[in-house]
């Protein structure tokens, strides 16, 4: 009888196996990567910069943006060109002037301009000029209607002026007309959102200038 043939095999013998262990990354790819991301950050950081450069230079507080006008400036070029004594109102603290101007602008009419915002946030405007038409008068009132009469201050004492009212909200809620006859020759017209008492404190700060 023959021998048994074993069909196991010795501890020696090595049989084929699938392998479980991963291929050792490139070291191209990990550079690649690496250099990828560094460039994202890099490109990320110069983004950054630029937008905040942008902003530090044109970001300003609201305060900053409206700096107060200088009427000064523009008063002696106002009274050379005007021929009657300009209305240069100074009511002190508390009010912060806001436009100054004196040109044509208004219908062509040589117009004095300064406006303030009042110690109570209101807007508060005088506009004056000789000679005025019925466009002048349309572009400073607006949409305004009289609706009577009120004592206001003036330089030579409390006149009655024309009291208007316009639109609400507009800058013409609450208008007063006064002159040519009461004023020199000029036609003034105070207007804005502020009422009788400040528009009256505006009126007694008032130095008429030749």
């Amino acid at each position: 009888m023959s021998p048994a043939t074993s069909s196991s095999t010795g501890p020696d013998t090595v049989r084929d196996r699938p392998s479980d262990a991963s291929p050792p990354p490139d070291g191209r790819q990990k550079r690649l990567a690496a250099w990828t991301f560094r460039n994202m950050v890099v490109s990320v950081l110069l983004v950054l910069a630029v937008v905040l450069t942008w902003w530090s230079m044109t970001y300003q507080p609201e305060e900053s943006q409206r700096r107060p006008a200088d009427v000064s400036q523009v008063v002696p070029f106002a009274t050379e060109q005007a021929s009657w004594p300009v209305w240069v109102p100074d009511p002190g603290e508390g009010w912060t002037p806001t436009v100054v101007w004196f040109d044509e602008r208004l219908a062509g009419v040589p117009t004095w301009h300064v406006s303030w915002t009042t110690p109570q946030g209101e807007y508060a405007a005088l506009h004056q000029a000789a000679d005025v038409t019925d466009a002048w008068r349309e572009e400073v009132l607006v949409d305004a209607e009289p609706v009577g009469e009120e004592e206001l201050p003036a330089p030579g004492g409390t006149q009655a002026w024309q009291a208007w009212e316009g639109p609400v909200p507009s800058n013409v809620e609450n208008a007063w007309v006064l002159g040519p006859e009461e004023t020199g020759g000029a036609t003034v017209v105070v207007s804005g959102t502020a009422g009788t008492d400040e528009m009256a404190e505006l009126l007694e700060s008032v130095d008429a200038r030749d």
